[in-house]
């Protein structure tokens, strides 16, 4: 045996196993220290090679292929746009106010916390919060931020409602932008008067002393016609996108409908064209230059119940015909209750459902009936269906009914991709229990069901007092 193995051999027996070990795991930690070194020195070279760089380009000058960063490109805005409108579908939505969604006392918290607990609990998975009202805009930044934050970590689709139209923020600081009065005095008090804090000052302090003309509920309105009304439509809604909203609902996207509208003065309106044309560039205004702000950000727009049903714009600007193509959900107030001359249509061939006559009791003992055939109708419309809004159905080549021409056109063409999402009531339960009609949890699903039966993109529920009828809505 030579001398390296009889060391060996000795070292065994007088040292043992342990003992060695030790030994190779300490030299294993100093070689772990010794190359921790090294590669502290390279990385500090590698620095200063890059900080002394004149372009202060932080790129390597050698490559270094990651397969994983290769495949994960950006989205393109036409991907992100659509993946925002796949987010959107069947959106189940609350509507919130300004007050319970800004104010921070007790009463409002309160209702605000348990809208959120609804959407934890049950099926509703929006909330359609008030952010520019018919007063003007009314929120404080630092608390809606933080609110959009909170349910966005919940997934609740968060929805900035704007109202368009009817605004009394502006009247001392921009007055030209109004609608004045001919002749006569308002009848009713401002409706604004306990919003005065959202009201623009002048520098001077001044008020405007114009004769304004007002609706009957008080309400200062703008000239829809006008273009700086426009930009500052447009101005608001995009700080409202950059506030973190998912979708942006437009109300009040009309003329006046109410008051003696025959003594306004329009400062911009002509008088000639038609409402419904001027209406139609301010909704491709807005939807160009907001898809453009941002492609993803999805568009919805409030309508009445009656200009689904309706032909031409009843008179306020308001036709369907040009609100679907500049919208990505259209969301009429089928309010039974607010059927006021009642609920007429002419026989649906297409499903085989007759013709309907209700008046305005009906209508409210039917709320399930109002709202399909309601949407059924627009639907039909938007999918080319119907010839026009008047109900001319595409069945026969000439046909007709006791109050409609039906006039056939042979290709039926898809004019919109908007989908409906219809605002429904959770509210009158008293009057309706009294009445001895559908009320509380029974009158809310029925209109549920309803509405799903048609297009089943989701649907919102209305309460001004945001006290909702939680026994109606399914728990998840």
């Amino acid at each position: 045996m030579d001398k390296k193995a009889l060391a060996l051999l000795f070292y065994w027996q007088n040292k043992g196993i342990d003992t060695i070990v030790i030994r190779i795991m300490t030299r294993f930690a100093i070689g772990i220290v010794i190359g921790a070194g090294i590669a502290g020195f390279l990385a500090g070279g590698m620095y200063f090679y890059f900080a002394k760089s004149d372009q202060g380009d932080f790129s390597f000058p050698f490559s270094i292929k990651n397969p994983l960063a290769a495949s994960m490109k950006e989205s393109t805005p036409e991907e992100r746009a659509a993946e925002a409108l796949a987010r959107s579908r069947n959106i189940k939505g609350l509507y919130m106010t300004a007050d319970v969604a800004m104010d921070p006392g007790v009463g409002a918290s309160r209702l605000r916390e348990n809208l959120i607990k609804l959407a934890d609990e049950t099926e509703i998975n929006g909330l359609v919060i008030d952010v520019k009202e018919v007063c003007g805009p009314d929120y404080d930044e630092e608390r809606l931020k933080k609110l959009i934050e909170e349910l966005k970590t919940k997934n609740i689709w968060t929805i900035g409602r704007i109202v368009l139209s009817k605004d009394a923020s502006q009247i001392d600081v921009h007055p030209e932008w109004y609608l004045t009065r001919k002749a006569g005095a308002n009848s009713g008090a401002n409706e604004c008067a306990r919003k005065a804090h959202i009201r623009a000052a002048r520098p001077d302090g001044k008020k405007a002393s114009v004769n304004f003309w007002r609706d009957r509920r008080g309400g200062y309105w703008m000239d829809p016609a006008h273009p700086e009304v426009h930009a500052y439509i447009l101005e608001f809604s995009k700080r409202m996108i950059d506030m973190g909203f998912d979708e942006l609902q437009f109300d009040y996207i009309r003329f006046p409908s109410d008051g003696d509208i025959e003594n306004a003065i329009y400062p911009a309106y002509d008088g000639k064209t038609p409402k419904y044309a001027v209406m139609k560039e301010y909704f491709e205004f807005l939807n160009k230059n907001l898809k453009a702000h941002k492609p993803e950000i999805v568009l919805s727009a409030d309508l009445f119940g009656y200009a689904a049903i309706r032909a031409g714009d009843v008179g306020i600007g308001q036709r369907v015909d040009d609100v679907g193509d500049n919208f990505d959900y259209i969301s009429f107030m089928t309010y039974p209750s607010h059927y006021y001359n009642g609920l007429h249509l002419p026989e649906d061939p297409t499903r085989g459902l007759p013709a309907l006559r209700y008046d305005a009791v009906q209508a409210r003992t039917n709320p399930d009936i109002v709202v399909l055939r309601t949407l059924q109708v627009a639907r039909d419309f938007l999918d080319g269906k119907i010839s026009t809004s008047s109900f001319r159905y595409i069945t026969t080549l000439s046909a007709t009914t006791s109050t409609t021409t039906i006039s056939a056109i042979i290709e039926q063409k898809s004019r919109s991709r908007a989908r409906l999402r219809p605002w429904l009531e959770d509210f009158y339960h008293e009057a309706d229990a009294t009445a001895g009609r559908p009320s509380g949890a029974k009158k809310v699903r029925m209109q549920i069901d309803a509405a799903e039966t048609v297009d089943n993109s989701g649907w919102l529920l209305w309460s001004a007092a945001n006290v909702y009828t939680e026994d109606a809505l399914k728990k998840e």
